[in-house]
């Protein structure tokens, strides 16, 4: 998400809407936008109602694995500070393009918790998206 965020502003020069979505707790979704300063929505699924319907799975595997544990050894040698837990640490979650009839028009559900598509990705698939419904 940190990286959506930082290139906010190619989103909404396309006008694209960011939400961010997570089963966590309010106080944990203020604590997060206060620390990110995010301009961006969250809306929190405690049912995780969302994340079944998108397909979303939750895997001890794919989220303590090799390439996770590497991950977090790294951020901590680098100095950095990982967020509090907040809840289940197995959730995998996924990046969705919907569009504004609520049609799923990109998918990318995450294989581990640091799997994501680039924003380069992302852009490309608006523009893509974009093309689409364009007059030749």
């Amino acid at each position: 998400m940190a990286q959506v965020v930082a290139h906010h502003a190619d989103f909404k020069s396309k006008n694209i809407h960011i939400v961010a979505v997570s089963f966590g707790t309010p106080d944990w979704a203020k604590m997060w936008l206060e620390q990110t300063q995010a301009p961006i929505d969250i809306w929190l699924d405690a049912t995780r109602n969302s994340y079944a319907a998108y397909g979303l799975t939750s895997s001890v595997w794919a989220s303590w694995g090799p390439r996770n544990l590497l991950y977090y050894a790294k951020a901590l040698w680098r100095g950095d500070k990982l967020q509090e837990h907040r809840g289940d640490t197995n959730q995998l979650g996924g990046n969705f393009i919907v569009d504004h009839n609520g049609i799923v028009r990109f998918a990318y559900r995450s294989k581990d918790p640091t799997d994501r598509p680039s924003v380069a990705e992302l852009l490309e698939a608006i523009d893509s998206i974009n093309t689409i419904g364009a007059s030749p």
